[in-house]
This record gives C-alpha cells, sequence and structure tokens, in this order.
C-alpha cells in the first residue's frame, strides 16, 4: 500500500449568517475543476426540521501530479439551521439562505498509489529509504504545492463567505425595499 500523509490537518472555517449553499457548492466545484481536480462525492445528507434544514456534505479531490504522488483534498461541509430569509442588499429586497457553516479541510500526499513497491518486505524497506534519501526533493516541492492549494482553497471560501456579510437580515422589510 502506498504512502498516504496528512499534510492539513482538519483546517476549520466557521460562518454564521446569510450566504447562498448551492452558489457555494458551485464555487468549490468550479475551484477544483480549473485546477486539474477530479471529485468524488463521498457523503450528501439532507434532514428537514423545524429550525431549518441540516445539511452534510463531503467530497474529495484528487489529482495525480506524477506517476508516483497524488494530491487528495478531503472537503467535509456541515450547514445548520439553513433557511430561506428576507434580507436587504443595496436597498433592495433578496431572498437569501441564512444559516450556520462549518467547513473542515484536510490534504493529503499520496505517494506509490499504484503499489508497485508493495509485494515484497524488502521492497517496501527500499522505498521508504528510496522516499527518504533520493525522491525526498521531489515529495517536499509537491508538499509545498499541496499546502499553497489548500490554504489558497481556504483564503477563497473566506472571500465568498465575507461577501454576503453586507446582507442584512430582517424580519420585517422596510418600506423603500421593494
Amino acid at each position: 500500500m502506498g504512502v498516504k500523509r496528512l499534510l492539513v490537518d482538519h483546517q476549520k472555517l466557521e460562518y454564521e449568517g446569510p450566504f447562498e449553499l448551492k452558489a457555494f457548492l458551485t464555487f468549490i466545484d468550479r475551484w477544483a475543476f480549473e485546477r486539474g481536480f477530479d471529485r468524488k462525492l463521498d457523503k450528501d445528507f439532507e434532514l428537514d426540521t423545524k429550525e431549518g434544514r441540516h445539511l452534510e456534505w463531503e467530497t474529495s479531490h484528487w489529482k495525480k501530479m506524477s506517476d508516483y504522488a497524488k494530491f487528495i483534498l478531503r472537503l467535509r461541509i456541515l450547514v445548520y439551521n439553513y433557511r430561506k430569509v428576507d434580507a436587504v442588499q443595496e436597498d433592495k429586497k433578496v431572498r437569501i439562505g441564512s444559516g450556520y457553516i462549518l467547513i473542515y479541510v484536510d490534504g493529503y500526499l499520496e505517494t506509490d498509489y499504484f503499489h508497485k513497491w508493495d509485494f515484497h518486505p524488502v521492497f517496501i524497506f527500499i522505498r521508504s529509504l528510496m522516499e527518504k534519501f533520493v525522491y525526498r526533493a521531489y515529495t517536499e516541492r509537491f508538499e509545498q504545492r499541496l499546502t499553497y492549494d489548500m490554504t489558497h482553497l481556504y483564503s477563497q471560501m473566506e472571500r465568498f463567505l465575507n461577501v454576503y456579510r453586507h446582507y442584512r437580515v430582517v424580519k420585517i422589510v422596510p418600506h423603500y425595499a421593494y
């Protein structure tokens, strides 16, 4: 079995307020597609309650960097009390979703994902020596690129959610907001 190293462990993003869930999920998929990642939906769960919808969305994105190394991004998005509310944005009434969102991001670097070195214990030993001394510069470069991609995704998700901070959720819409 290839070696799977955890480089980014449970990077957490929390947000409470107005946001559009469908646009957010589309944004994440588009970001991954633009960078050449493939996607696998691991879990898509939804529960309707009196307080609102509770959603759990877990996905894995991967990208083969070479014949030896592969990036794996794992996103777990938890949404609580998501419901449509009226909001005022630039003196206009807008119907938008509101709730609490919690995002966990993990980043893995998997080497030898074809399992070419796993047939015999001697090969496993040779592989560990090769990774430690010969391929170390390559794996460090892959680790840096994966860490950069993860921090870029995190900052882009923060930017996306900060766009909705200027929306004011109101219970009674003022007369001028029609």
